[in-house]
């Protein structure tokens, strides 16, 4: 919608992993460079963790373009399997036959098919995505892939990428003999202030063909502030502050547009002044709610026998109780009374209520 607007070939901001828009910052290159030592240097297991959308998938796919060619590689991202399930799935990723085999069918001819990779020199990699899921059970199982060696190297490499809940199973008492073989662990961390520039930089430059400040430096600190970082919600609240500078005709974004973007958008303001409990559904239950309490209020006081005190009729007949509630379908920020003598709204999906009009008080 907003490409034709600044002059950019494509969105620049997709939330799909490109290779075309790769940025590795400082923290993706030290990891990087550790996983390929790691793999050079015949390591049995590596563990790469870090946050949600610090770029654990980018790193992943760069690392399957950076191994060389004699490298037969595993790939499994469903790691909510058991045992027998995942090693299943590591034989047919590997092409070969699974139906109807048992486990220990299937340990062995994995491990001939090991060590005949091994005697013609290339090496097997396992990569494992989204491991936080796996169960102990899992992970203990995969443990025992790495007893499969010969008395100079490892047979099966083992990658593991995972949020930091799997940091604190692999730190559990019961994984400990995983945890000692784990040789290489790195955590990924969120964007500095300047490689958050830098990034949006880079990617609104290879959107574009050409470099020119499409946001201003303002909007980027702000950019950062609000996202701490993580490049996928920077993908985000840059690509709705381009929708939204487009809406109002302004070819660079300003601090002020990234602001209300934040403001608007739920998971990325940070910053607490979004104030997410303010939102119009929330205001909406929150007037039903009333509204239920003040009938039973005046019930209470109904029922509760006061003597010598005229009572002026309700304007909600509390004889029809309310059978549930539902969303409030007026808007929460028009005015209930606007034009009215009394207390009158259009009724709540559920809600019976009425109104008694024109009573004097006994």
């Amino acid at each position: 919608m907003y490409t034709s607007f600044y002059g950019l070939r494509e969105k620049p901001f997709s939330l799909t992993p490109d290779p075309n828009y790769l940025f590795l910052a400082e923290s993706h290159r030290e990891a990087l460079a550790h996983i390929l030592y790691g793999i050079e240097q015949g390591e049995g297991f590596i563990a790469i963790t870090g946050e949600v959308g610090t770029g654990k998938t980018t790193l992943c796919r760069t690392l399957l373009q950076r191994l060389e060619s004699d490298t037969e590689v595993a790939f499994v991202f469903n790691p909510t399997l058991t045992g027998v399930e995942l090693l299943r799935a590591i034989t047919l990723e590997l092409g070969l036959e699974a139906d109807g085999k048992g486990r220990a069918e299937l340990v062995e001819q994995l491990n001939e098919f090991l060590l005949e990779t091994n005697r013609i020199g290339r090496r097997v990699l396992l990569i494992i995505d989204e491991a936080q899921n796996l169960a102990p059970e899992t992970l203990e199982e995969i443990r025992l892939f790495s007893n499969l060696e010969t008395p100079t190297s490892k047979l099966i490499q083992i990658l593991l990428f995972g949020q930091p809940e799997l940091d604190e199973k692999l730190d559990s008492h019961e994984l400990r003999q995983l945890r000692q073989r784990i040789s290489v662990r790195w955590s990924l961390g969120p964007l500095t202030a300047s490689e958050t520039a830098d990034y949006v930089s880079h990617r609104m430059t290879i959107a574009a063909g050409y470099q020119s400040e499409f946001f201003s430096a303002a909007a980027l600190r702000e950019i950062h502030r609000r996202t701490r970082g993580v490049p996928r919600l920077v993908n985000v609240i840059c690509d709705r502050s381009l929708l939204a500078g487009f809406a109002v005709g302004k070819r660079q974004v300003d601090i002020d547009i990234v602001r209300q973007v934040g403001r608007e958008m739920r998971g990325v303001d940070r910053s607490g002044s979004g104030r997410p409990w303010l939102r119009p559904a929330a205001v909406a239950v929150l007037l039903t709610a009333l509204v239920v309490g003040a009938m039973a209020w005046l019930d209470s006081l109904e029922s509760s026998g006061i003597q010598g005190r005229a009572k002026a009729p309700s304007p909600w007949d509390a004889s029809l109780a309310p059978v549930s509630v539902g969303p409030a379908m007026r808007a929460p920020d028009e005015d209930p009374t606007k034009g009215q003598d009394l207390p009158q709204s259009t009724p709540a999906r559920g809600l019976a209520v009425s109104k008694k009009e024109n009573e004097e008080p006994g």
